[in-house]
């Protein structure tokens, strides 16, 4: 009973840490208005942790999908 309790709580802290550490969704996942940009609501609902000012390059109040997509691409290097 101990060794299922053991691994169960095991289970369970990995897939917290997981979690916690797991990329922010695609684009169009985190559009939830459809309306092809993120506003910061949006963005800050997706859970990336960049801050949306920087990526606004064209100052507009809204992420396009390239601009959103840096932060994939900066994960990656």
């Amino acid at each position: 009973m101990m060794k299922t309790y053991t691994t169960v709580a095991a289970a369970a802290a990995l897939l917290i840490s997981t979690a916690a550490f797991a990329a922010p969704p695609k684009f169009d996942k985190a559009d939830t208005n459809g309306d092809g940009s993120l506003d910061a609501a949006e963005y800050a609902a997706s859970g990336a942790k960049k801050k949306f000012e920087k990526l606004d390059k064209d100052g507009d109040g809204k992420l396009s999908k390239k601009e959103y997509s840096v932060i994939f691409d900066e994960d990656c290097e």
